[in-house]
């Protein structure tokens, strides 16, 4: 095997010393800056989305604030609409029941005066009935000598 040959060691040795200075100086020289610049433009890159991300977080944050504030506003707006909705089917309904309550008081006092309108003509009825039944009974018992006006005079007399 040649690479076993202690002849061949010195040669081998410069060779091997020569690629390794100049892959190293290749590498150096090219690879590495190159490498380095895109390992520092992702570092920027990354940084500056996690800029953004933070700056758009910020707006977010300031959008469901805002967002939150506007809805307790509308929902405050909404219960004070509501409760101005309930006082004033309140007051329609206190002006409704007072109308009604007007309504049924009037009708009320007419049906009060029709009912004592009823009752006087009712007792003026049974007057007239009861003057006539007593002349009848007094003209079946033989007082025929007794008129209508003398028992309705007799009946006047009484009150």
């Amino acid at each position: 095997m040649p690479q076993l040959d202690l002849s061949t060691y010195i040669s081998q040795a410069f060779w091997l010393l020569v690629s390794f200075c100049s892959l190293w100086a290749l590498l150096s020289w090219f690879v590495t800056p190159k490498i380095a610049n895109v390992i520092e433009q992702r570092k920027r890159k990354i940084d500056d989305y996690i800029q953004k991300a933070e700056k758009l977080n910020t707006k977010a944050k300031d959008s469901l604030n805002k967002y939150n504030a506007s809805l307790a506003e509308a929902k405050q707006k909404a219960d004070h609409e509501l409760e101005r909705g309930h006082q004033e089917i309140k007051s329609k309904l206190r002006q409704t029941e007072a109308e009604m309550t007007a309504e049924l008081n009037r009708k009320i006092a007419d049906s009060e005066l029709l009912i004592a309108k009823e009752k006087r003509e009712t007792l003026q009825q049974i007057e007239s009935i009861a003057q006539d039944l007593a002349y009848e009974i007094l003209h079946k018992l033989g007082f025929a000598k007794i008129s209508r006006q003398d028992v309705a005079a007799a009946a006047r007399e009484d009150k």
